[in-house]
Parts: C-alpha cells; structure tokens; sequence
C-alpha cells in the first residue's frame, strides 16, 4: 500500500490531539480539584471560530483569525473556577468565602491552567506540531458557546504540521 503525505499528516494530527488532550487531562491539578476541559475544533467549526474573532476589532484578533484558519486543528482548553479551600489569601480576599462572594478567579485555578497548557505545548513541540497559545481564540469560543458559561478563560493551541511555523512571523 502506498499512502500520501496528506493521509499520513491527517493521521498525525488525530494523533497529536488525542496526545495533547491526554497531556492537559494528567498535567497536576492543585488539591486532584480538576477545573478543566478540553475540546478540540476542526474543519467547519474552526471557521466559525475564526469569523467569530473578526467581530473583534482589534489587531490581535483580526491576525490570529487568519491563523485559525490556516490551522489544521484548534485545540481549547476552559478553565472554570473551583475554590481551593485553602484559605491562602493569595487573590488578595480574606479566604475562599469572600472570593466566592465577589465571584472572583482563584489563583490555583490559574496555576493549573498554565501547568496544563505548558504540558500540552511541550507534548506538540516533542511531536513537532507548531503550535501558538492564543486567548483571541479562546474569547471567540466563549462567545460561540463552544464550553458551558462556567468556563470564564478559554485559551487556543492551533496546531499546523508545515515547513515553516505559520504561528511566527506575523504581522
């Protein structure tokens, strides 16, 4: 059997987003408290998030936009807020109690995104996926309903296998 360079890149992308959506799944989570998700986007959906980004005008979305576009997969991870419990003080509230009250972010929650988001880049650099952390993406996703309103910071990883990382060079 002969296979093409597309059919075998198509495979290779499945491939890289079950593995980075494992990579994010297992990154530690503080206290085992999990507030994340994951969803991948492809072909007429990742078009929907890229015409949803240009409704932002400003310059960041309108480039990144392009960017999704040319991607071959769009990779989201939501991050909903799950109070610790541990009463740190370190969002700057008297303990969990008040931040629940005021409906504020907490700190661990934003910890284990960037862990999670870290072993996911790292996972598609060892797999020689370009990738690019995008939260013009993740604001496009929000407002399509692509995660429950629970999830309040969704961030982007496209992903392109190409001879030049389409993600670098920008304008």
């Amino acid at each position: 059997m002969i296979y093409r360079e597309e059919q075998l890149l198509d495979e290779s992308m499945k491939a890289a987003v079950a593995l980075l959506a494992g990579a994010i799944k297992t990154a530690p989570k503080s206290r085992g408290l999990n507030a994340l998700q994951t969803r991948v986007v492809t072909e007429e959906d990742k078009e929907k998030i890229a015409a949803a980004m240009l409704r932002f005008e400003r310059p960041a979305f309108q480039r990144d936009a392009q960017n999704i576009r040319d991607a071959g997969a769009l990779v989201l991870v939501g991050m909903k807020t799950i109070y610790a419990g541990l009463e740190c003080g370190l969002c700057k509230k008297k303990g969990c109690g008040e931040n629940r009250e005021q409906d504020g972010l907490c700190v661990f929650n934003l910890i284990d995104l960037g862990i999670a988001l870290g072993s996911a880049v790292s996972r598609a650099s060892d797999l020689k996926v370009d990738n690019r952390l995008m939260y013009t993406a993740g604001y496009a996703a929000r407002d399509l309903g692509i995660f429950d309103r629970e999830y309040n910071i969704i961030i982007g990883i496209p992903l392109k296998y190409s001879p030049k990382n389409i993600f670098f060079d920008r304008k």
